[in-house]
């Protein structure tokens, strides 16, 4: 599983995304889970090949074999 990790910035007339952290700025964390070929994502439910999560579910998704 890839795991790439990207910030969520929010201005007064729009937001941004980058995967560069700026320090002491207020972003949301967030994380894309790209599986590795012949396996998919799964949280136990839901059974996907790619999926943007908060930072703090990515210990909720495991990777397995593509059936």
């Amino acid at each position: 599983m890839k795991i790439s990790k990207f910030y969520q910035y929010f201005g007064d007339n729009g937001t941004f995304t980058s995967p560069i952290h700026i320090p002491n700025v207020p972003s949301y964390a967030y994380a894309r889970l790209t599986a590795d070929e012949g396996k998919i994502l799964t949280d136990g439910t839901h059974y996907e090949k790619m999926v943007v999560v908060a930072e703090s579910e990515v210990s909720n998704w495991t990777e397995e074999d593509e059936k």
